[in-house]
């Protein structure tokens, strides 16, 4: 058979096993902002060091050995990600069964070399929501902290109020997009291309990616400083102008990168593609294709996603007792299409008195991912300080409670997870029970009730926030079955 169309066959077969954590990707508009530039830099690291021969045939010693079982890791892998509903895992699944093609059919590369292609990959993937909102926070801190210092020495013109930069004139807000962890993922990408195109060298390759991140870190606070300055001389256009700040901002970062760059073509020494390493390109016996064989088991054992079936109660989910529907939050949709369940609503509630709460819930048994979040990190706002209190009873269930602290836009939030019927908070044991119930069969729908009302977070739900909390429980929207804490 042609070797064009074995390729072809392979890719098609890949296309389909993937389908589902691929899809995801695509739907998550996070991801999609975020990472999807790194792609480019993955694909110019191939473009510069992959060459011929490829092997079509392998053996059972050396380092097909190692491709046989890193594509019986990718396989066990996908099926305990499928089966659990981990999004990360399958993508893992995916960069290891690609590892398991580079170690075989690839002799140019060494195992570092196939290696850190896999890491490429995966990272081009994009950070998991679990460690990009932690990083991404403290990030964000450090740099308020360090712009707050002349402040806190008494020698600048602003005040720091948390993450806002207080002028006189202007409120100059330190966001998410501030933290810098665009810049480390973008010198990341640069670093990762300049080691992976040249020849091995390990003091090389740690001394490129020490300095991309010391360079990306500068970059981004040297960047804020900039805007700080400029707002503080009265120019707070080069914010308030979308197309001028982006200039700015460019025009900070471009002195950094160029630096970076300078330092990888003068440490760079050319991949040599003249000649094969140790490893021979003879090929053996089996087919490579073969190592497609674990991951297609997985796929056909484990299964694609699943229908979630409505919830008997879900009808009046929309018309809780002395309450009129006021709107529907701008993201349902997309909320929908994330946690993969026509299930979900995101409503504002309001009462004739003037109260009103809004309401966040889903069923879902999506298998893309395990649809367990904090809470806080889809909470956020630049102007606000958000904190965990303790849990509470209402009426003899157990709600989780987040304060919001924002001054006159001040709210609160009771939330609570269920998995396998038992009442959860938002911490990683909650996503452990979820993949751990799934894996063995167990009831894999995951519910979430999350209830903010508006105001600051009394030491007790008043009487109206116990009736809304109170009518979810009696619909069975909220878990039936309280953990302790």
């Amino acid at each position: 058979m042609p070797a064009a169309l074995v390729l072809a066959l392979c890719v098609l077969v890949l296309a389909w096993v993937y389908r589902v954590p691929v899809s995801a990707y695509l739907r998550d508009q996070h991801y999609q902002e975020h990472f999807v530039f790194l792609w480019a830099f993955f694909a110019l690291a191939l473009w510069r060091t992959l060459r011929g021969p490829f092997r079509r045939r392998i053996g059972v010693r050396g380092r097909d050995a190692l491709a046989v079982s890193s594509a019986a890791l990718a396989g066990l892998t996908l099926w305990t990600s499928f089966a659990g509903g981990s999004g990360t895992g399958q993508r893992l699944s995916l960069a290891l069964c690609l590892l398991a093609f580079a170690l075989a059919c690839v002799p140019r590369w060494t195992g570092r070399r196939c290696l850190m292609h896999a890491l490429l990959f995966v990272l081009c993937f994009g950070v998991p929501y679990s460690v990009y909102f932690p990083v991404t926070s403290q990030l964000q801190w450090g740099v308020a902290g360090i712009i707050g210092l002349p402040a806190a020495m008494g020698c600048s013109s602003y005040e720091m109020v948390g993450h806002v930069v207080m002028f006189p004139h202007y409120q100059l807000v330190i966001t998410a997009d501030c933290s810098g962890i665009g810049q480390l993922l973008s010198f990341l990408g640069i670093a990762a291309l300049g080691a992976l195109s040249s020849a091995p060298n390990r003091r090389r390759t740690l001394l490129v990616f020490g300095v991309a991140c010391a360079l990306a870190w500068l970059s981004n606070l040297v960047r804020v400083g900039a805007f700080v300055l400029l707002v503080g001389c009265g120019y707070t256009k080069a914010v308030d102008d979308p197309v001028l700040h982006a200039a700015i901002g460019l025009l900070v970062f471009m002195p950094f990168v160029i630096g970076l760059v300078a330092l990888i073509l003068r440490t760079h020494v050319p991949y040599p593609t003249s000649q094969l390493p140790a490893m021979s390109a003879a090929p053996g016996r089996i087919p490579a294709a073969w190592l497609l064989a674990p991951v297609v088991v997985a796929s056909l054992s484990a299964g694609g996603e699943r229908a979630t079936p409505m919830p008997a109660y879900w009808p009046q989910v929309s018309s809780p007792p002395g309450h009129t529907l006021a709107a529907h939050a701008p993201s349902e949709e997309l909320d929908r299409s994330a946690y993969v369940t026509p299930w979900l609503i995101n409503a504002r509630f309001e009462a004739p008195s003037g109260r009103s709460f809004d309401l966040l819930h889903y069923v879902t048994e999506s298998r893309s991912h395990l649809c367990v979040h904090k809470v806080a990190n889809c909470l956020q706002a630049p102007e606000a300080q958000l904190r965990y209190e303790e849990s509470v009873l209402v009426a003899g269930r157990r709600w989780w409670r987040l304060a919001i602290d924002a001054g006159e836009l001040s709210s609160h939030v009771y939330f609570a997870f269920e998995v396998a019927g038992q009442r959860c908070d938002d911490s990683w044991t909650t996503s452990w029970r979820v993949f751990v119930s799934r894996l063995f069969g167990r009831d894999g729908a995951v519910r979430l009730t999350r209830v903010t009302f508006p105001g600051a977070l009394p030491a007790a739900p008043d009487a109206y926030e116990a009736g809304v909390l109170g009518w979810l429980d009696t619909l069975g929207a909220a878990p039936a079955q309280p953990s302790p804490r």
